[in-house]
């Protein structure tokens, strides 16, 4: 496959436009390929993490690890418009320390790194509904930091934002159904009376579809949902309903979110790691707001009942199991969040934490910088135990990318990197490894190596919190 995406030219002579997919994979993403290849000339380029096929001439697969912005720039270059669908519910790694927030964060900002590079006219990008009151889960404030830095990058951006999207391999929608199958009594507790709106992925994709390279949807935020609102125990009762299944809910007073998040787990099979996360949205009220509801002369709404009907119907012949995505391969990852001082940039970070590391970790660790390494050692030197090397070509002012390259906590075929960066307008710090292969015995790693780790990056980020709080110089200025 090649890597650069090369325009096709229709028979009149015109350059059709190039549609760059992050996510294309996913349920959202492949009907809008459908929709671009049924009712447009637009080539697509569909990013995605295996080696895919495809028997259309507009439409190339391309194998890309979102965590490697280099890999994002190849998929999106010679594109228009790029379309933002990712969102990082799954492990990436063997071993993930992260939450979903800090993952979500650093693969919007190489996103949005790549297309500023390749000067992308507009991204698309697919959120949630954020409630008018009340203070956001973790979830929805992680939905608006990625739309946060979209707009940083591309102005131009278009940002759709929806509640459940019902879809016959949608886990939310499975959560629902299996729940209606498997409880002949329900008790529901006072969450389920709050309103929602639900919409049909084909719905959703007709509103990307329509939003396309289209200036007066530039720079704007939109709801997308279903012509009418209806409360989560209406829909259960409507599920029940179009399964043809007879149903009691036994209605509570009371919200016991805890209590839903384990039983809702339990009873529908789902994941905690999915579950948890979108039941702890379910304390706000998430409707659509009537002055951003989605407007265009291609697009109309259909009612909740008839968009869970048909996604009921095409989900009757549809198997669906709960992925649990693993990582075969022993690989670390991990993104730690610190406060960024306003008189430093990510440069001046990694700087300060080569100068910290050897005093915080006083006597055991030295570090010792020479051209473009520097090497971490144990007992005066005389073991070695890893050494990083500065990547000048890939680094900015911005973000700073130290590639691993030995030492006896890496394996001989280790290909990790470590890096620091700047995100959300300089409010904060990344300080991510990535694709880490530990050379010690695996469980011995974990309750060892990977734990000095997790405490180390919290000194560092104490130690950044106190110089943005004017209680301590920097190191390299002391």
């Amino acid at each position: 496959m090649s890597q650069a995406f090369v325009k096709l030219k229709i028979n009149d002579g015109r350059i059709m436009k190039t549609i760059a997919i992050a996510g294309a994979s996913g349920f959202v993403g492949k009907q809008i390929i459908k929709l671009l290849l049924e009712r447009t000339d637009y080539n697509i380029r569909a990013l995605s993490r295996s080696d895919k096929d495809s028997d259309n001439e507009r439409l190339q697969w391309f194998k890309a690890d979102l965590f490697s912005v280099l890999d994002i720039e190849k998929g999106v270059q010679g594109a228009d418009v790029a379309i933002y669908l990712v969102h990082s519910m799954q492990p990436s790694a063997h071993l993930d320390q992260a939450n979903f927030a800090n993952y979500d964060l650093i693969l919007a900002d190489n996103f949005g790194r790549a297309c500023a590079k390749n000067n992308i006219k507009q991204s698309l990008y697919l959120g949630g509904l954020i409630p008018k009151r009340g203070n956001l889960s973790l979830h929805l404030a992680s939905r608006l930091e990625v739309e946060e830095v979209l707009f940083e990058y591309m102005p131009n951006s278009t940002v759709f934002r929806a509640a459940m999207v019902l879809v016959k391999e949608g886990s939310s929608f499975h959560i629902l159904l299996n729940l209606v199958k498997r409880l002949p009594v329900m008790i529901c507790p006072r969450w389920t009376k709050r309103p929602t709106s639900p919409i049909h992925v084909d719905k959703v994709a007709q509103a990307f579809c329509a939003a396309i390279d289209v200036p007066k949807y530039y720079g704007k935020v939109y709801d997308l949902c279903s012509s009418n609102q209806i409360s989560y125990l209406e829909l259960l009762q409507n599920a029940a309903k179009f399964l043809g299944l007879e149903r009691r809910f036994i209605k509570l007073d009371v919200n016991f979110i805890r209590l839903s998040k384990l039983w809702v787990s339990t009873i529908s099979g789902a994941p905690k790691r999915l579950v948890y996360p979108l039941v702890n949205s379910l304390k706000n009220e998430m409707t659509p707001a009537p002055d951003k509801i989605f407007q265009s002369p291609d697009f109309e709404y259909e009612t909740v009942e008839q968009a869970l009907k048909k996604a009921i119907s095409e989900s009757s012949q549809h198997r669906y199991k709960f992925k649990t995505r693993t990582v075969e391969r022993k690989t670390v990852r991990s993104v730690q969040r610190c406060m960024l001082p306003s008189t430093m940039n990510a440069k001046d970070v990694a700087q300060e934490y080569l100068a910290w590391l050897p005093i915080a970790l006083r006597p055991f660790i030295y570090v010792t910088v020479n051209d473009h390494f520097a090497h971490f050692s144990l007992f005066m030197r005389k073991v070695r135990l890893l050494s990083i090397k500065w990547s000048p070509e890939r680094s900015e002012d911005t973000r700073q990318i130290f590639y691993i390259k030995g030492g006896l906590l890496a394996a001989p075929q280790d290909r990790g990197r470590l890096e620091f960066r700047e995100v959300l307008n300089k409010r904060y710090m990344l300080a991510a490894i990535h694709d880490f292969y530990p050379s010690l015995p695996w469980y011995f790693y974990i309750f060892s190596q990977a734990l000095v780790h997790i405490i180390v990056m919290k000194l560092f980020g104490r130690h950044l919190r106190l110089i943005s709080e004017g209680k301590r110089q920097w190191l390299q200025k002391s």
